[in-house]
């Protein structure tokens, strides 16, 4: 299109710009490179529109919002061998201006098109290096899609200038490169988009791999995949080794439901792993639904505890020994009372039967009944002794978990009196309010270990002095399922800023040497342990009141609280 045109030339130029525009919307369907389609579109188009040099490029900004140019297509009017080199070079990868104040740049700040036939006085020209070719003419074309401005077109030195018609007739050729750039926009984000789930996907591997919990993903029974974690946790040496097994082949018989279950939050399931070499091995399992390959896959993760059991069997074993070393003196005077008129009571026995014997007397007589009554009073001092002894072998034995079931929490109780006694007796009347409750799932010297704590912090809690005015008050209810003990003193009472507190590690408000500050932690530990839990309620002169709720051991659920009870 060069001067006038006649109807024959410019359907003659509509239909090479047609089938121009038809091959590149083909070639970029078939996935040609694209800095050669845009080639071969500024080709054309400098020959349909007789314009010497110019440039199709994508329009981009800076962090601040600032636009700048990306060529896609530029002729190389380099004037200079060195200009037309560095042209070859970077012109596939795209060249950027960043120059606003240009004819070209008002093009990108404007959004409109700048028409400019005598270049060298319009005042939005930016002027042009020394070498560069000439430019008599200059025409910049945005083009747009629904929401931005995609990129521009810039052509120069046509005879005769530029107009509407030329505008108008270039104006298909704006909608391909507007298409055009937008599917590679797209598909650049697609890959990038594909691009980040891969990096995803290996980075999630990466973690699942290197975790240090055991994580199982398994489907309909079967384990589809282990990670060395898992491996580990039991004894095999890789988890190749683990894939196609069933789920229950991992945990001891009946610990497949914390692989079946659904964990709900913050509450997992402690599990019996079945380790190759037969050790033992107990973690905590959280398993989670999530889709893998396309298809709902259950996700177990499992963290070794074995270690932290044992210390905290540890940690249990240590508090009770240092309970028993703060009664043991108490005890020993528990002991020592009625062996002291035991003692007594079975010396007179000797000297009053070898005494009758001498005169010939029965047991009939009043001396007799003497020698009976102190046979008596022997018999109870020894079944005191007993009694203690009996409450001191309860509290002391080991946690083996195998000797849960059902305990009478009134009976452990009942104990745990006897063992604190010698803190009680000098300081509170105590109070036995027990109601009907049913037997609890539990561990009995875990329970000793518990009760007995809560009783000597309540006897510490009262000072010594007023015996009658101050109680300990011990209470059973059952409660929605639940049995209730309560532990009631009219102590000292505990200030609120140290109430959420109390149940943390080494915490305590005893003086140095009285307390380990740990009592109370593994109380909470082996509440939380048997399925409970345990409220405070104290303040300052107003006393302390501890509530244990304990879940109801299952047999005494399926026969109902009255036979239970019963």
């Amino acid at each position: 299109m060069s001067g006038e045109t006649t109807a024959e030339q410019a359907l003659r130029a509509s239909n090479l710009l047609l089938k121009a525009l038809t091959e590149a919307q083909t070639e970029f369907i078939q996935g040609h490179e694209p800095h050669r389609l845009f080639d071969k579109l500024l080709s054309v188009l400098l020959r349909l529109t007789s314009s010497e040099y110019g440039f199709i490029g994508e329009v981009r900004h800076n962090p601040d919002g600032t636009p700048y140019l990306r060529t896609n297509a530029i002729t190389n009017i380099g004037w200079t061998p060195e200009l037309r080199a560095f042209h070859d070079r970077q012109a596939p990868q795209g060249m950027e201006f960043r120059n606003l104040k240009t004819l070209f740049g008002t093009v990108m700040t404007t959004g409109k098109p700048v028409v400019a036939n005598m270049p060298a006085v319009d005042p939005r020209r930016g002027g042009l290096p020394d070498g560069h070719p000439p430019l008599r003419c200059f025409l910049g074309l945005p083009f747009h899609s629904a929401t931005e401005l995609v990129g521009m077109v810039g052509i120069a030195n046509r005879p005769g200038g530029y107009d509407d018609e030329v505008i108008s007739f270039v104006q298909p050729f704006l909608a391909t490169c507007c298409a055009i750039l937008q599917g590679l926009r797209s598909e650049q984000r697609r890959q990038q988009a594909e691009e980040e789930v891969r990096r995803s996907a290996a980075s999630f591997r990466t973690l699942i791999e290197r975790s240090p919990d055991a994580i199982v993903l398994h489907r309909d029974g079967k384990v589809l995949f282990a990670n060395p974690a898992a491996a580990c946790l039991l004894g095999h040496e890789s988890e190749e080794m683990l894939r196609g097994r069933p789920v229950e082949e991992l945990v001891q018989p009946g610990n497949e439901f914390a692989f079946a279950e659904l964990s709900s939050v913050g509450t997992p399931h402690e599990v019996k792993f079945r380790h190759r070499e037969g050790r033992r091995v107990l973690g905590e399992v959280v398993t989670v639904s999530l889709p893998f390959d396309g298809q709902p896959t259950v996700v177990s993760i499992a963290r070794d505890i074995t270690e932290r059991r044992q210390v905290q069997e540890k940690l249990l074993a240590s508090e009770r020994m240092v309970s028993l070393g703060t009664l043991a003196a108490g005890v020993a005077h528990e002991i020592n009372n009625p062996l002291s008129y035991m003692l007594s009571n079975l010396r007179f026995v000797d000297d009053e039967l070898a005494a009758l014997a001498e005169a010939g007397e029965t047991l009939s007589g009043e001396r007799g009944q003497e020698v009976r009554d102190a046979l008596r009073e022997a018999l109870s001092g020894s079944t005191r002794v007993r009694d203690i002894v009996r409450d001191l072998k309860t509290f002391s034995r080991g946690n083996d978990e195998q000797q849960g079931g059902a305990v009478d929490v009134r009976t452990v109780l009942d104990s745990c009196v006897n063992m604190a006694w010698s803190e009680i007796r000098h300081r509170a009347r105590l109070v036995k309010d027990y109601g009907d409750v049913p037997p609890v799932g539990a561990n009995e010297s875990r329970l000793a270990q518990l009760f007995l704590n809560l009783l000597v912090n309540a006897a510490q809690a009262i000072p010594h002095g007023d015996l009658q005015a101050n109680e300990i008050r011990l209470s059973t209810t059952h409660e929605e399922g639940q049995v209730v003990v309560a532990v009631r003193d009219t102590g000292v009472g505990i200030p609120k800023e140290n109430l959420g507190r109390l149940f943390d590690p080494f915490f305590t408000t005893k003086p140095i040497g009285v307390g380990t500050g740990l009592g109370l932690s593994i109380c909470h530990g082996i509440i939380t342990a048997l399925g409970g839990r345990i409220t405070v309620q104290s303040a300052p002169g107003q006393g302390t009141t501890f509530r244990v709720f304990l879940p109801v051991a299952a047999c005494s659920e399926q026969r109902g609280p009255e036979q239970a009870a019963s």
